[in-house]
């Protein structure tokens, strides 16, 4: 059935791109309050696009007119940044939130469209209500929404039962735009199917992303006499775990004079990381040491997590959190970074956001690589981040892919550089070298089909980071018949859905 599905789609998606050429025009109408926007991009460049211009990265959306028709998000509201990242009702004192805020004005204004979301609560634990709405709605073609901020671990379960559009059918979608992640695009299309947009449209991505933060005064002191450029390490790719280690056991301060690391004392690095503390954010460890749980091979995801190479990197990540002199085990308090009594805090993006209060200036970095020869930094992010997806019953389809690429290219334009300002002390364009490594690191953010669904659809294996107690080799042997048969049964599932939709 497989290779036939295959053939089936290639044939309808040659009709249906034959069917897609027609598109057209209108007058711009402004739905917003017409604030003027203070960052509104530029279109009056000679078309060469510049990769540290941002603006100078044109979309593809060509001139249309939706006469102030709504476009629906369901999104979760239990945080502020789950409910503001479609949609955000006006302007506020948030850096951050105005910048989406004048996002959506930018879009509406050139669409004629008016960008409208409803909120309910999502978290983990009521996923599976948030989860339902979703489901009803597409069931009863009830018309509430169009799309969705999906819970990644959650939701993604969810396009085995036909809830999703296959975005890759929607009219003016670029997936080649730089504010696509396009590691979503290459791990999640199965079948000449995906159902799941990410990158700039959906800040939680980018304020998830895993990365390393270190106090530079504190660095500067500590190994002033050894001349290190952290920046400059990262960008010769010799940025990996093992100096990490180094520098983090080197680091520790007996300020308190008990002969034990703790709280009192000036160290290289905290953590929750402890026997079995169920730290979300270990799960980023397995692509930094360059792991993927799954791998594409002949257009099929393969179980690829465990190897000696898994072994050695898990107990290099182990050593470093669980038995390193200058780790501080079993907290990740923030506070001894921000007083300048931490050299490293490992966090999120969003982390950064605590840290705009410290006397000290403080620098970025992304998760180290495994050693010198791993081709390239990777990281990711939480799994609670959102996925934009379309609902299956969904036929104004030429509107919602205009209003999803424009969104995606505005956040690139104008909410990104806007975050750099909540991540670092400075705005994006006077702190170049900072700039720098914070674009780095938002290119080495990588999606993978076994991280998306390993949650709901493969037992978990992407969870198996977070206990650093555990025989790594032992309990993936014990499980890997439960994770292959998992898998298996979920490429069916995706596979003979996408053979009824062929057929429609």
């Amino acid at each position: 059935m497989k290779k036939f599905t295959k053939l089936m789609c290639l044939v309808l998606s040659i009709l249906m791109i034959a069917a897609c050429f027609a598109a057209c025009g209108g007058d711009d109408t402004d739905t917003k309050n017409p604030t003027v926007n203070p960052n509104e991009t530029d279109d009056s460049s000679d078309g060469t696009e510049d990769p540290s211009d941002r603006n100078s990265v044109k979309d593809t959306v060509p001139s249309l007119n939706f006469n102030n028709d709504d476009l629906t998000f369901l999104v979760r509201n239990d945080t502020d940044l789950w409910k503001n990242e479609m949609d955000v009702e006006s302007t506020t004192t948030d850096t951050l939130f105005d910048a989406i805020y004048y996002r959506n004005a930018t879009v509406e204004k050139r669409l004629g469209v008016k960008i409208e979301q409803i909120g309910q609560a999502g978290t983990f634990t009521k996923a599976d209500d948030w989860n339902s709405t979703l489901r009803n709605a597409v069931l009863t073609k009830s018309g509430d929404f169009d799309a969705a901020a999906i819970y990644a671990s959650t939701g993604s379960a969810l396009a085995v039962e036909g809830l999703y559009y296959n975005v890759l059918e929607l009219p003016h979608i670029n997936l080649d735009k730089p504010w696509w992640n396009q590691t979503i695009r290459n791990e999640l299309t199965l079948f000449d199917t995906l159902y799941f947009l990410g990158g700039d449209i959906v800040i939680t991505e980018i304020t998830n992303g895993a990365c390393l933060f270190y106090n530079k005064n504190l660095f500067t002191e500590l190994y002033q006499t050894r001349n290190i450029n952290l920046y400059d390490l990262v960008e010769n790719g010799e940025w990996t775990i093992d100096l990490m280690h180094e520098l983090v056991a080197g680091a520790w301060v007996d300020m308190n004079s008990d002969g034990i690391i703790n709280d009192g004392d000036s160290v290289g690095y905290k953590s929750n990381a402890s026997g079995n503390v169920d730290d979300g954010g270990m799960d980023a460890w397995i692509p930094a040491m360059g792991i993927k749980l799954t791998t594409i091979v002949d257009d099929y995801p393969e179980l690829t997590f465990y190897d000696e190479h898994t072994v050695d990197a898990f107990e290099k990540v182990k050593a470093l959190h669980l038995e390193n002199e200058g780790a501080l085990v079993g907290t990740g308090d923030k506070t001894s970074f921000i007083l300048g009594n931490q050299l490293f805090s490992r966090g999120t993006l969003n982390s950064g956001a605590s840290y705009r209060v410290m006397e000290d200036k403080y620098g970025l970095l992304p998760l180290p690589k495994f050693d010198k020869e791993q081709d390239n930094y990777y990281t990711t992010f939480n799994n609670s981040s959102s996925l934009v997806v379309v609902l299956s019953t969904c036929t104004e389809t030429e509107k919602v892919g205009a209003t999803l690429e424009l969104m995606a290219a505005e956040s690139y334009k104008q909410v990104i550089p806007a975050y750099f300002e909540v991540c670092l002390q400075g705005k994006y364009s006077e702190a170049p070298e900072d700039a720098e490594m914070y674009d780095r690191i938002l290119s080495s953010f990588v999606f993978n089909f076994g991280f998306c669904f390993s949650t709901k659809s493969l037992n978990s294996v992407g969870s198996l980071f977070r206990d650093l107690s555990i025989d790594i080799a032992q309990k993936y042997d014990a499980n890997q018949v439960k994770y292959q048969e998992a898998l298996d049964d979920l490429i069916d599932k995706l596979d003979e859905l996408a053979w009824e939709n062929s057929l429609k």
